[in-house]
C-alpha cells in the first residue's frame, strides 16, 4: 500500500499508476465542487463548459450559504447567527476557496507528472502542508457524501464486492491510511 516517506526534510509519496488516477479524479471532483473554471485538465479555455463554470463564481456580494453539504462542511459557518455568519462568510469564503483550490491543483500538477509519464512511481519533493491539507479536504468531502459514523467500517465490511459504496468506503479509508502515513513522519509518531 502507498505511504509517504521522508528523507531529511524531503518528503515524497510512492503511488501505482491507478493510485495517481484516483487521487487526480478526487481532486478534479472538489475543485469543480468548489468552482474551479479550469477543473478538469483535459478541457482547454475554448470549451463552453469550462467557460460557463468559470463564470459561475459567485461574486463577493452574492455569497450564500452552500446548499450543498461538502460544501458546507469544507466553508462552515463561523456564526450561529445568520447576519453574522453571512457577514463573515462574504469576507472569508473567496479567500478560502481560492486556497483550497490552489492546494487541490498543487497536488494534481504533482500527479499529472507521473499519469503524463504514464508510470507508477515517486512523487518527489512534495510540500507536506499541502499534501496533508488536500487529503484532508477530500476525506471530509467523502465523509459527508458516505454519511460516515463510528459504524461506517462495520457498514463498509459488510458490503457485498460488487455494491458500488464498497470502493467508495475503501478509497475513503485509504486516504486515511494516506493522511496517517504523513501525519506519522511529520509528529515523529
Amino acid at each position: 500500500m502507498s505511504e509517504f516517506m521522508r528523507d531529511g526534510n524531503l518528503y515524497s509519496l510512492d503511488l501505482s499508476i491507478d493510485e495517481a488516477h484516483i487521487l487526480i479524479n478526487l481532486v478534479e471532483q472538489l475543485l469543480e465542487l468548489l468552482g474551479e473554471g479550469d477543473f478538469n485538465h483535459h478541457y482547454d479555455e475554448s470549451d463552453p463548459f469550462a467557460q460557463l463554470m468559470s463564470q459561475l463564481k459567485a461574486a463577493p456580494d452574492e455569497i450564500t450559504v452552500p446548499d450543498d453539504p461538502v460544501l458546507l462542511r469544507l466553508l462552515p459557518n463561523a456564526y450561529a447567527d445568520p447576519e453574522a455568519a453571512a457577514d463573515f462568510r462574504r469576507y472569508t469564503e473567496p479567500t478560502l476557496r481560492g486556497q483550497k483550490q490552489r492546494t487541490l491543483k498543487q497536488v494534481r500538477a504533482a500527479l499529472e507528472i507521473i499519469v503524463d509519464e504514464d508510470r507508477a512511481g515517486l512523487v518527489e519533493d512534495l510540500d507536506s502542508e499541502i499534501w496533508l491539507m488536500a487529503i484532508n479536504d477530500l476525506r471530509l468531502a467523502l465523509s459527508v457524501r458516505l454519511e460516515v459514523n463510528p459504524d461506517s467500517f462495520e457498514i463498509f465490511e459488510a458490503l457485498s464486492d460488487d455494491d458500488p459504496q464498497k470502493a467508495i468506503y475503501a478509497v475513503y479509508f485509504w486516504l486515511g491510511w494516506l493522511q496517517t502515513s504523513l501525519l506519522n513522519l511529520l509528529t515523529g509518531g
